[in-house]
């Protein structure tokens, strides 16, 4: 009994002695700048870099692409023209508008390696963890891009404050029409 004892009070002395690891350098929802990335092609007729590893979701002509709190979706729909800054004002913001808690930041006209697009900024809160039932604030860049009565929207989502800028523009300038 003895002997078992002072193994036990060896073995917690060693534990409590070891040093934890250091902490992780990224904020939550960083997208590491050494992430790898793979080229997606959607049979819809796009395709667009994504990280590597991130859990995908693919519903009819849509798809979503998510990894911690970080989120990438692309939707495509039917559209007669190119969306306009007031376009997007008068329909899309509204409707964000409608949701509780969106912030719009700025409505803006960009041009991609894709073409025209109009960008979205705006915040807006996640949906309840199932468990904690907690809300993450959200960064959110939405991108409506069109070609031949096709028009793409693409949205990213990060908890506000990472530093995805550099992916970001990595993923919003790989999107590609791939039908003429």
């Amino acid at each position: 009994m003895k002997r078992h004892l002072v193994l036990t009070a060896v073995f917690w002395s060693l534990a409590v002695a070891q040093t934890p690891y250091a902490p992780e350098p990224n904020r939550v929802g960083d997208i590491p700048d050494n992430q790898a990335f793979v080229r997606y092609t959607h049979p819809a007729g796009y395709s667009l870099e994504v990280p590597e590893g991130w859990a995908r979701t693919v519903q009819g002509n849509s798809v979503r692409f998510e990894a911690k709190l970080n989120r990438l979706s692309v939707v495509l729909r039917k559209a007669l023209a190119a969306p306009t800054v007031a376009g997007v004002q008068d329909k899309e913001v509204k409707a964000l508008q409608k949701e509780a808690g969106v912030k719009i930041k700025s409505v803006s006209a960009v041009k991609l390696p894709s073409g025209s697009a109009v960008r979205v900024r705006y915040e807006a809160q996640s949906q309840p963890n199932p468990v904690t039932g907690q809300k993450v604030w959200l960064e959110n860049d939405l991108y409506l891009l069109y070609k031949k009565g096709q028009e793409a929207l693409l949205t990213l989502s990060a908890p506000k404050g990472a530093d995805n800028a550099d992916a970001w523009r990595r993923i919003v300038e790989s999107f590609r029409w791939e039908r003429p």
